[in-house]
């Protein structure tokens, strides 16, 4: 038995259920949420720049063409939609957006702590990137990070694997690499061999036990850093 209110509310449901809005990162859409080179679109009409949205990563546009299609579905607008893009700067910890200081761009990838995170990570960006990377030996090697390495111009390494890490950068031919005790360290070393446009990355492929209690208090370490450059 269900009364008035619980059929509207089922019916509502169903009208909801039957709307299936498709998007995509990489093919043209005439009914859905889609990406081009420079642009992200609804159906015909476009929304923004993409050179505007603060997150990286095909992984975060994917999430940002879904959300776009739903805000579309319920009437939200495109200047909405392009102040809430321009300004969010992500999950902490998550390939989040921590500052940009005298040109440099600085990222926490904290929870990275695996290779695959941080080849995520890696493959977000197209400008030169000085890579921070280290944290507790699981007996594992970083070969698999080889092939998304080669626009790292520099990598700070720490904790227990900074050995295999120094290993690998010498493996793909990066020359400036540098050892050090702690995040803090890593960060002011990165930033004083960095020039503008660079990307100061923390995404160390490795869990932080070592030396950190969490990835969050790495991460938060991390961002201390950055704001003390200022």
């Amino acid at each position: 038995m269900y009364n008035i209110e619980d059929a509207d509310v089922a019916r509502e449901a169903e009208k909801t259920k039957a709307q299936r809005i498709p998007f995509s990162v990489r093919l043209r859409l005439k009914e859905g949420a889609w990406a081009s080179e420079d642009h992200i679109y609804y159906k015909t009409e476009k929304i923004m720049k993409r050179e505007d949205i603060v997150l990286v990563g095909d992984h975060n546009l994917e999430n940002i063409l879904a959300a776009v299609a739903v805000v579309k579905l319920c009437g939200g607008t495109n200047e909405g939609i392009k102040k809430v893009l321009s300004h969010f700067t992500g999950v902490k910890h998550r390939l989040q957006f921590v500052d940009r200081v005298n040109g440099r761009l600085f990222y926490n990838d904290s929870k990275a702590t695996n290779m695959l995170a941080t080849e995520k990570a890696l493959r977000s960006f197209r400008q030169p990137v000085i890579l921070l990377a280290g944290g507790l030996d699981r007996g594992n090697e970083f070969t698999d990070l080889l092939p998304y390495l080669d626009h790292v111009k520099g990598m700070v390494v720490f904790g227990e694997t900074k050995e295999k890490l120094k290993k690998l950068a010498k493996e793909a031919g990066i020359q400036q690499v540098t050892a050090v005790e702690n995040v803090k360290e890593a960060c002011e070393q990165a930033y004083s061999f960095s020039e503008e446009g660079d990307v100061i990355l923390l995404s160390p492929a490795c869990a932080s036990w070592d030396q950190y209690r969490t990835f969050e208090e790495r991460g938060d370490m991390f961002i201390q850093a950055v704001h003390t450059l200022k």
